[in-house]
């Protein structure tokens, strides 16, 4: 039992690190409120088409360790890229580079009202191959390694189920959804029989980043709640105001989806489930993801409300390769890619599947 002296010297102790856990928020949010430094690592621009950019990151110090060069392929709208490359030591893009990789990243670019006729077809049919193109012209290799995270996945798996021939010779898709059936909060909002999908295109030209915004937070509604409750306990941590400045900038970055990319993805996809039962067609072609035979490595996190597990391991039943490997991590959505424990979880799994399957 506390007598009343150890009491008042707990509540003493507490109150002093209250004063300066205050001073710290005070000092790190009003006397010092600009954001860190975000997206060092260096890159350039190798190719344009409109909106999209082409960026490479290597080394300028040494080759590459690996013949074929690693193309990253991020969701389309939504949120920005540069979440792969938020700060120096918390950089998947910085990681691989550090380990030899020839990394390319596919920025979508700002989504517009005026990219309303932007669908799955124009992603997967002329972007991203002319991408892939370009990464191999520029690296000089006949092959990449095709990294698809989220969306970028499922566009991914759209361009290998209707390019069986294509110059891809690893397939790593990460918290991508396939199996739409499994869609989880999402699936449910966008039930057709509620979702004014059509009207909103009407009124838009696409999903616009404030409803974007809105529909992701109302996900969690306590989110925001529970991330400043970690900052109060952990501003004292080096490193930790720099990190929630980093990824809070980021979280409330939305951009918007283009109307037909959002319409397809709303009603054939989570609607409809098409690309999984494979009824999904892109100009007049089905997509078959049977037809997808690269070595597959499919990640899922174990908490993720946006993509459940279920839905990224759907993948895996409809591919026709023989070298597959399912892997569900520890953390969200966001975390398992970009969180503090991704450094020691997915950066160095990637790094070794893809270096075992490149000698």
């Amino acid at each position: 039992m506390v007598n009343s002296a150890e009491f008042a010297s707990r509540f003493q102790g507490e109150a002093q690190r209250n004063v300066e856990r205050a001073q710290a928020l005070m000092d790190a949010f009003v006397v010092n409120p600009s954001d860190p430094p975000m997206a060092l690592t260096p890159r350039e621009v190798v190719w344009k088409r409109g909106k999209a950019r082409l960026y490479r990151y290597h080394s300028a110090e040494r080759e590459p360790a690996w013949p074929a060069p690693f193309l990253i392929v991020p969701w389309l709208g939504i949120s920005r890229p540069y979440v792969l490359d938020l700060m120096p030591g918390a950089s998947m893009i910085e990681f691989l580079v550090n380990q030899g990789h020839d990394v390319y990243l596919l920025d979508w670019g700002e989504i517009a009202e005026e990219d309303k006729e932007l669908g799955f077809e124009e992603a997967a049919l002329k972007i991203l191959p002319r991408a892939i193109d370009r990464a191999l012209e520029t690296s000089g290799a006949a092959e990449v390694t095709l990294n698809g995270l989220c969306l970028g996945g499922t566009v991914c798996a759209c361009y290998l189920g209707l390019n069986p021939d294509a110059p891809v010779r690893n397939f790593i898709a990460v918290v991508a959804p396939v199996n739409f059936e499994e869609g989880g909060l999402f699936r449910a909002w966008l039930d057709q029989r509620h979702f004014p999908a059509d009207l909103i295109v009407e009124r838009y030209n696409g999903l616009p980043a404030s409803l974007m915004g809105a529909g992701f937070k109302m996900l969690r509604p306590t989110l925001e709640a529970q991330a400043l409750s970690g900052l109060w306990a952990n501003i004292q941590r080096p490193g930790y105001v720099d990190g929630y400045k980093a990824m809070s900038r980021w979280a409330n970055d939305f951009i918007g989806m283009p109307g037909r990319f959002f319409s397809q993805l709303a009603k054939d996809l989570y609607g409809n489930n098409r690309l999984y039962n494979g009824d999904f067609a892109l100009n007049g072609r089905k997509v078959d993801l049977g037809k997808i035979a690269q070595p597959l490595l499919t990640v899922a996190a174990s908490q993720d409300f946006i993509v459940p597990a279920p839905a990224a391991r759907g993948l895996m039943d409809k591919v026709s390769s023989t070298d597959k490997e399912y892997v569900e991590l520890p953390g969200g959505h966001i975390s398992v890619f970009s969180g503090r424990q991704a450094h020691q979880t997915l950066w160095p799994k990637i790094d070794q599947w893809v270096s075992q399957r490149s000698a």
